[in-house]
C-alpha cells in the first residue's frame, strides 16, 4: 500500500514499523523456545536483578501487576522462573531455575542471529549510531533535560 507522505517523515512511525518487522522476526526465531521476545526480556532482567519481586518487574516492563504475575505463572510453568520468599509474607522474590539459565544462552545466541539477520543492511557504524540515537530516545525528557543542565553547569565551571 502506498504510503502517506506524512507517515514518511514521521520518526515515531517509522520506528513502530521498524520494531514490528524486528519482532515479528524476533517471535518466529523464539518460537522453537515456546516463548516470546517479552518473555525472554522478563527472564534477562530476572537475571540482572535476581531477587526482584513482580511488583519491581511488571515497572521495568511497563506492564500492570494482572499482566507481570501471568508472565511469571508462565514461566514458572515451564520452570525457567523460581519464586522463593521474599523480604516480607506478601512478596515473592523472583529467579532463574537451573533450566532457565541453561536455556537462556540458546535463546539469547538465537535472538542475536535474528539482530544480526535483521540489521545486515546497516554497516557497523550505522548500527553503532541507530543504537546510541534510540537508547537517546528511550531517555526520558527530564533525564535529557538533566543531562544538558549538569554539563551546562560543568561548562560553567570549567570556564
Amino acid at each position: 500500500m502506498k504510503q502517506d507522505r506524512d507517515l514518511e517523515s514521521l520518526l515515531g512511525y517509522q520506528i513502530d514499523m521498524a520494531h514490528l518487522t524486528m519482532v515479528t522476526d524476533a517471535r518466529a526465531t523464539l518460537a522453537p523456545f515456546d516463548i516470546t521476545p517479552a518473555k525472554l526480556t522478563a527472564m534477562l532482567l530476572i537475571r540482572a536483578n535476581p531477587g526482584c519481586d513482580q511488583t519491581a518487574l511488571g515497572r521495568a516492563l511497563k506492564i500492570n501487576r494482572s499482566s507481570a504475575m501471568k508472565l511469571i505463572n508462565y514461566l514458572a510453568e515451564r520452570d525457567l522462573v523460581e519464586r522463593r520468599p521474599g523480604r516480607d509474607l506478601r512478596t515473592n522474590a523472583l529467579h532463574l531455575s537451573a533450566e532457565g539459565e541453561a536455556r537462556l544462552t540458546e535463546m539469547v545466541a538465537r535472538l542475536r542471529e535474528s539482530d544480526r539477520r535483521m540489521s545486515a543492511r546497516l554497516t557497523t557504524e550505522e548500527r553503532a549510531t541507530l543504537t546510541a540515537l534510540v537508547r537517546k530516545l528511550r531517555q526520558p525528557r527530564d533525564a535529557a533535560k538533566r543531562q544538558k543542565t549538569t554539563a551546562d553547569r560543568v561548562a560553567k565551571l570549567s570556564a
